[in-house]
């Protein structure tokens, strides 16, 4: 039978796992607001070329 690592290990292993976790989440946030604003602009944009033929202008 194959013999499981020690606890301070696995405790070790589960805080790397959680850190990551972590990261993930606030990774996905900031990609999910990114997102949303780059839609924000090109709706801007889309109403601007409408009104007044003009392009709206990237920062």
């Amino acid at each position: 039978m194959k013999q499981l690592p020690d606890e301070n290990l696995l405790l070790e292993i589960l805080e790397i796992v959680k850190a990551t976790e972590a990261k993930a989440t606030e990774m996905y946030k900031i990609s999910k607001e990114i997102s949303h604003n780059t839609q924000i602009t090109a709706t801007k944009r889309e109403e601007a070329e409408q009104l007044n033929g003009q392009p709206f202008p990237d920062n």
